[in-house]
């Protein structure tokens, strides 16, 4: 599975498993992630709260993020949390 913002490529995923409403997995970055690196951080920091206006307002659109599966269907996603050690959460659309 692929991990796409609008039409960037941004890192392929693996290991999935599903907890709730939660998808978890590990993601190989591409090269195009690292412009997003402040703004999974925020998202990801637990002791702050995540300030939506800090950010480019097509960034925080969810109809801008998707999952390409295995089978090349793209399906939709809300804001995924990426963390610095490769894991990735989301839920579907």
């Amino acid at each position: 599975m692929k991990l796409y913002y609008s039409n960037e490529f941004l890192g392929d995923i693996f290991n999935m498993s599903v907890e709730g409403m939660w998808v978890n997995a590990k993601i190989t970055p591409s090269k195009d992630i690292d412009k997003f690196k402040k703004f999974f951080a925020a998202i990801v920091d637990e002791d702050n709260e995540f300030e939506e206006d800090n950010y480019n307002e097509e960034w925080v659109d969810d109809n801008n993020w998707y999952i390409v599966d295995t089978e090349n269907r793209k399906k939709g996603i809300y804001l995924p949390a990426v963390y610095p050690d490769g894991e990735i959460s989301w839920r579907w659309r």
